[in-house]
């Protein structure tokens, strides 16, 4: 494996950032923030002026050791959707991935770069043959972690910016 600087510094970083199991992603200091249920509301806007707006409400748990679940349902637009989101942790390469799953069962392969620093975690995803992708931050905030925002951009070939927005999601209250 050709270690770059760039990608020593993330696997170091990875294995810094890690509690006693590297793959019990379920302690991962910024993972284990997902956990519980929550909902989320925002909007997205287009190159072309248009508004997307989206409700969401999901639950991230434990799936085993190794490997960490959001399931959930969101309302784009008017139109509900399922998704799922499967974070693993690739002992090859010491990254963190996550695979978006649509209801169609559609799969986005997305890297992720976790900072317990700064409760935050960024997720990228080329989702065509020339410069498009997908990115997503999520940043923590207060004192609880219990709310975040997504900040979301869609690239288009040119690298151009076609879809950008954000989602504020807050974790809800344990009864």
């Amino acid at each position: 494996m050709n270690l770059t600087p760039t990608r020593l510094i993330a696997c170091l970083f990875f294995t810094l950032a890690s509690t006693s199991s590297a793959a019990d992603l379920s302690q991962h200091p910024v993972i284990k923030l997902y956990l519980g249920k929550w909902t989320g509301k925002g909007e997205l806007k287009g190159q072309d002026g248009n508004s997307i707006t989206v409700e969401q409400s999901w639950e991230g748990k434990a799936d085993g050791e190794n490997a960490f679940l959001i399931e959930g349902k969101r309302t784009v637009n008017n139109e509900e959707q399922s998704y799922s989101w499967r974070i693993t942790h690739n002992p090859a390469t010491d990254l963190i991935e996550a695979t978006l799953i649509g209801q169609d069962g559609n799969q986005i392969r997305f890297e992720a770069q976790a900072s317990a620093d700064n409760h935050s975690m960024e997720l990228k995803a080329v989702t065509g043959s020339g410069m498009s992708s997908i990115s997503i931050m999520d940043v923590f905030t207060g004192d609880e972690k219990d709310t975040f925002e997504s900040k979301v951009i869609f690239t288009g070939e040119q690298g151009e910016t076609t879809l950008e927005g954000s989602i504020i999601n807050k974790k809800e209250k344990a009864a």
